[in-house]
């Protein structure tokens, strides 16, 4: 019953990251996974890797994990165009293969949005 209430979050966030492209700390993209040793390897992978955030929350609409991490590993170190990544994310139809078609398409000529480390929000009351 958990799993499938996880899922059905999970769908239901598609369509939110659909509508605006925001760069996400990157460890929140290990909530996609299930077991334990998935996860760390993913918490482990978003800590030591350089990737563009926005180009990072794109692949994570990715359905297939196998699909996540193939367009992971084809976004390190790559620079992409805002513009063109937003019409990937805007797509929710797309298929993994069109999306990741879409991103590499997407590459720009501006630095990586994450070289310096995540920041997290930080409110101060």
């Amino acid at each position: 019953m958990k799993l499938v209430l996880h899922s059905l979050v999970l769908i239901a966030c598609v369509p939110l990251i659909a509508i605006a492209l925001e760069p996400t700390n990157p460890a929140g993209f290990c909530e996609r996974f299930i077991g334990e040793k998935e996860i760390s390897e993913c918490q482990e992978r978003t800590k030591t890797e350089n990737v563009d955030w926005y180009a990072a929350t794109v692949c994570h609409l990715q359905q297939d994990d196998k699909a996540f991490w193939a367009c992971w590993d084809s976004i390190q170190g790559q620079s992409y165009n805002p513009a063109e990544l937003s019409k990937c994310g805007e797509n929710t139809e797309a298929s993994d293969t069109q999306r990741q078609s879409c991103i590499d398409a997407a590459r720009g000529g501006r630095k990586p949005a994450s070289v310096a480390p995540f920041q997290p929000l930080k409110l101060k009351k």
